[in-house]
């Protein structure tokens, strides 16, 4: 009976919302009948592993939701700078927020840029727009700094860029890679987007020029010592003149274009070194993420191969980094693990005592290989290790099969940064709000794994690059434009669980 007027009582309220809200207008009142029932929604329920270590048990069907934020994020700094950039403390109430403004009681006459956020919070993409499809799986795809040009990667060997223009990629041009070893693993541009930079199971780098006359690529040669060696993960300086890359030797490699040779070989990882970014503007600090489960920071400026020195390592992954992502200020990043959780970090917030060694323990009590085995109840453990300095942890996407990626959405976009997307093993995209690690947005349309994830520089769009063979970008969609969609053989995504 308790359970009844419950739900009565929930009801009760979504009819005086939607019937408020029709006053205002059919629009609006769509709109806030939506936001309604999306925080009214119930939570999904979290997986249930079995007590088999060895047992199938992470399928990522379902979105599941992370336990409440710990203190480290609930006491933290950045918890109030998302807050107020996100505008966690204005107005939610659409219609409300409307008639204050009209009302002349909004700062200046007009909404602040918290106010925006809190309104961008409605229009996280939720519909496909554009498809691009491949003969083989598609590995990676990016946009340039500016959002005018899209690169894609496929196991066809072959680069295809796209320029941007409102809801459409157009193939501007596509070039088959060089000396490709199963498939080109990473793509990167160059900072003016001049050039994209791609890596494979070579000892090289290689760069095309995309605006050149012919078909130029100029070969970066690494001189590795491994005879079967691979570049994972590629990130370029912010002047273009140094090219970091993460190997399976467990080495970070950087090489100067301007003298034309490797400068930096640095034994970085216990293992394959899976991601590698720059954590600032300046290009000073660079970051590492291995398969020993760590992530480590480096300082451009006194980084030597003789006893090379981390700056901050962070441990409390149980399994592999496949991905990091920095938020650019150098200070705060995201990683992806094969122990199917996403982590939050401070780097002023090094791993505590034992971090290290509780990391390495874990690591090498994993049995299962993620490329064609389920994750087993051990790599899914919730309890954190020792040590462990993360400031929240993200669970409800499945890493199995590839690197799979994730990446923090732009502060210019909706939310105001919030947002974290991230690929599953299920072929769907998972947006996570950051400070609650609530699954918000489950984007389900691929056939396959959905391995790379980035978000348009202003925010409004998503791109999802999948092992179905496809590229698909997201962008927002009113409800009613959707079911025309539907009716005219257009591409809806799947609704989340409970009407989320």
């Amino acid at each position: 009976m308790v359970a009844l007027g419950v739900v009565a009582t929930i009801f009760g309220g979504l009819a005086t919302r939607k019937m408020a809200a029709g006053v205002l207008g059919g629009h609006l009142g769509c709109l806030v009948a939506i936001l309604a029932v999306g925080h009214l929604g119930a939570r999904a329920p979290p997986q249930d592993p079995s007590d088999d270590d060895d047992s199938d048990d992470v399928t990522g069907d379902d979105v599941t939701t992370t336990a409440p934020a710990p203190p480290a994020l609930e006491e933290h700094e950045l918890r109030a700078e998302l807050e107020l950039a996100g505008g966690r403390g204005c107005e939610r109430n659409v219609p409300r927020l409307i008639r204050q403004r009209e009302w002349g009681r909004c700062r200046a006459g007009s909404f602040s840029a918290g106010e925006k956020a809190r309104l961008g919070e409605h229009f996280l993409p939720n519909h496909v727009v554009a498809v691009e499809s491949y003969p083989q799986k598609a590995f990676c795809g990016i946009f340039s700094d500016d959002g005018k040009l899209f690169v894609s990667t496929c196991q066809d060997q072959t680069l295809r860029v796209y320029t941007c223009r409102g809801q459409a990629l157009r193939l501007l041009r596509s070039t088959r890679g060089r000396d490709v070893g199963w498939s080109i693993l990473d793509v990167a541009f160059s900072p003016d987007a001049s050039q994209c930079l791609y890596s494979s199971w070579s000892d090289y780098i290689h760069v095309y020029d995309i605006y050149g006359d012919g078909d130029n690529h100029t070969a970066l040669d690494l001189r590795p010592e491994e005879r079967r060696f691979a570049v994972f993960s590629l990130a370029v300086g912010p002047d273009g003149r140094e090219v970091l890359g993460g190997a399976n030797d467990g080495c970070v490699y950087v090489y100067d274009r301007e003298v034309q040779r490797r400068v930096l070989r640095v034994p970085a990882h216990e293992d394959d070194v899976n991601a590698v970014a720059l954590g600032d503007a300046g290009g000073h600090l660079l970051l590492s993420g291995g398969d020993d489960a760590v992530c480590r920071a480096w300082d451009r400026r006194c980084l030597r191969q003789e006893r090379p020195e981390p700056v901050g390592v962070l441990a409390g992954h149980r399994d592999g980094v496949t991905f990091l992502h920095p938020r650019g200020d150098g200070r705060y990043l995201v990683t992806n693990s094969k122990d199917q959780t996403a982590k939050l970090w401070d780097l002023r917030r090094p791993a505590g005592p034992g971090g290290l060694a509780a990391a390495r323990r874990a690591v090498a009590r994993q049995s299962w290989d993620y490329r064609w085995q389920r994750a087993p109840r051990r790599a899914m453990a919730t309890a954190p290790l020792p040590g462990d300095s993360s400031l929240l942890t993200y669970r409800g996407h499945a890493v199995l099969h590839t690197l799979i990626r994730c990446r923090l959405a732009p502060p210019p976009g909706p939310g105001g940064g919030l947002y974290l997307g991230t690929g599953c093993a299920s072929g769907a995209v998972l947006v996570y709000d950051v400070l609650t690690g609530r699954a918000v947005r489950r984007l389900a349309n691929h056939g396959g794994c959905v391995r790379d994830v980035c978000w348009h520089p202003d925010g409004g769009q998503l791109a999802s690059t999948s092992w179905d063979g496809s590229v698909r970008l997201w962008a927002y969609r009113e409800p009613e434009q959707e079911d025309e969609d539907e009716a005219g053989g257009g591409r809806p995504t799947a609704p989340l669980p409970h009407g989320q």
